[in-house]
């Protein structure tokens, strides 16, 4: 049972099915991929967190500093929206 917050924050992002990610996980492992995402949202954590990761693709690289930008941008929303909600629902227990 999730808090109510907890939901309305949860129905921001995909959700999917444990052995689809399993399968995905392994599959990154076994090709030696640092970073292993499975849908888009992940695809954008991995371009937002990379820092000092260690990167193997020029193209993954040049990605990461070209969209670096845009994401921090979609974070700042997606944190804005959460933040709205948190509000919201503090406003309603006082």
């Amino acid at each position: 049972m999730m808090p109510r917050l907890t939901s309305i924050m949860a129905a921001t992002s995909s959700t999917m099915q444990a052995d689809e990610v399993a399968k995905k996980a392994l599959n990154g492992i076994k090709s030696g991929s640092f970073f292993v995402f499975c849908n888009l949202e992940g695809f954008f954590l991995s371009i937002v967190t990379a820092g000092f990761s260690p990167q193997r693709s020029y193209l993954m690289a040049f990605v990461e500093v070209i969209f670096s930008g845009v994401a921090r941008i979609a974070a700042l929303w997606v944190q804005r929206t959460w933040y709205g909600s948190i509000e919201k629902s503090h406003a309603q227990y006082k």
